[in-house]
């Protein structure tokens, strides 16, 4: 008997272990769904270009914003269009999160990529969407 009373308090023990591991855990970075709009926007205004792009179109919205996976980046680095926003990324899930935002007149946007664990805006490129009008 007191052999199952040891196993079970050998469990006991363990799984209280595991409790306090992932409670005392730091948390990951922010992702896409815990970090809101003003977070976002804040750490856009601390950078030159988004800032400046801010200024300039003060009236923009954030029309995508995903957390990058490791595939994402992997995927976007030997893509055809837009390589330069996943150059110099590591392949690291949850990382990085891209931006596209777009002012109100939807023909001038910026696609921006975040570093979540550094809290800092890495590289923003602008881009100017061409319609054909009929």
């Amino acid at each position: 008997m007191k052999i199952y009373f040891k196993i079970i308090l050998v469990i006991v023990v363990l799984a209280a272990l595991g409790g306090i591991f992932f409670i005392s855990k730091p948390l990951s970075p922010k992702s896409s769904a815990v970090m809101d709009e003003e977070e976002i926007s804040s750490l856009l205004k601390k950078d030159v270009d988004t800032l400046a792009y801010i200024n300039k179109y003060p009236e923009f919205k954030i029309e995508d914003k995903i957390v990058l996976s490791k595939e994402d980046v992997i995927k976007g680095q030997a893509g055809q269009n837009f390589k330069e926003v996943y150059q110099d990324l590591g392949p690291e899930s949850g990382r990085y999160m891209k931006l596209d935002l777009i002012n109100g007149q939807g023909d001038r946007g910026l696609i921006v990529v975040i570093d979540l664990k550094e809290q800092k805006v890495l590289k923003s490129f602008e881009i100017i969407k061409i319609g054909i009008g009929g």
